[in-house]
């Protein structure tokens, strides 16, 4: 039986294309997929970090830690307040005023670095959204649109 009209011809190249355009699809949203995991996992890298960081168990291995920390951190005021006195002694306190203000400028900066990191996350995710909507976008004229 011929085909006059082409139309098993023009079944053939629309299947054709479906397939193709499906192929496609499932290979974006696999580089997408995997883009979006090494962010993901970074992500969830740092918050464990931060989060094991400020554990607090019942044992006696983080009473000991609390111990160490609070010594270092008695540490650290004594350490500073005998830099203060030096400093003080030898250039007046307009130089420990401006070391102080060189301090807050430094934990400043690493403030805004945290909320740059933070914004520059949400961007990436605004990103792959917009990725992801291309995608489909694609994948439908591909499939069912103009570009079939």
């Amino acid at each position: 039986m011929s085909d006059p009209f082409g139309i098993i011809d023009g079944t053939k190249k629309v299947t054709k294309t479906l397939n193709e355009s499906v192929k496609a699809s499932e290979e974006l949203s696999k580089a997408i997929d995997g883009v979006l995991a090494v962010a993901d996992k970074a992500a969830k890298e740092r918050a464990a970090s931060r989060k094991n960081s400020r554990v607090v168990n019942a044992d006696t291995t983080t009473i000991i830690e609390a111990v160490d920390e609070f010594q270092r951190l008695m540490l650290a005021k004594q350490s500073e307040e005998k830099i203060k006195h030096e400093i003080v002694k030898k250039y007046g306190e307009k130089a420990w005023e401006e070391i102080q203000g060189i301090k807050a400028r430094k934990q400043w900066e690493d403030k805004r670095d945290k909320y740059l990191e933070q914004s520059d996350r949400r961007v990436m995710k605004s990103v792959m959204a917009l990725c992801y909507i291309f995608a489909t976008w694609v994948a439908y004229e591909c499939t069912w649109g103009r570009w079939k």
